[in-house]
């Protein structure tokens, strides 16, 4: 079954492959690449809840730290 899944993952597109969603998810689209992760056939149903859980944690994360640095930089500007 391993042999399977690594057959599988060879034949896909790197844009399809588990490395490749992450590494757009990460540093270029965000969120964007939700579609991304339920569209692959290199997960399954728990992979996807997964992928998607971590996705939406770290875009929140991101944009607390946005909102954080914006603030700092209104207060340096106005006081």
């Amino acid at each position: 079954m391993a042999g399977a899944t690594e057959e599988l993952q060879t034949r896909l597109p790197w844009y399809h492959q588990p490395i490749g969603i992450a590494l757009l998810a990460l540093v270029v689209l965000g969120p964007l690449a939700l579609p991304l992760v339920w569209r692959t056939p290199a997960w399954g149903p728990v992979g996807r809840w997964v992928a998607t859980l971590l996705i939406v944690a770290y875009t929140i994360v991101l944009g607390w730290l946005v909102w954080l640095d914006v603030r700092m930089v209104l207060e340096q500007v106005r006081g």
